[in-house]
């Protein structure tokens, strides 16, 4: 019997990591997150990739 459900990633997303932050830091990206309709995560992945970019960008 063929499976079912969603087709496996290419690049699946398996890696957990987890953050402490302060409840002023919380907010603020909670915030930018809703006021851009983006998720927690989406924020986040943006903010890594930005800064791929502006150390390649210096260098």
């Amino acid at each position: 019997m063929a499976r079912t459900g969603r087709p496996r990633s290419d690049n699946p997303k398996n890696s957990l990591i987890g953050l402490k932050l302060t409840e002023d830091e919380a907010t603020k990206l909670r915030e930018y997150a809703s006021k851009h309709g983006m998720t927690i995560t989406e924020v986040l992945q943006r903010g890594i990739d930005l800064q791929y970019q502006m150390e390649e960008s210096s260098e």
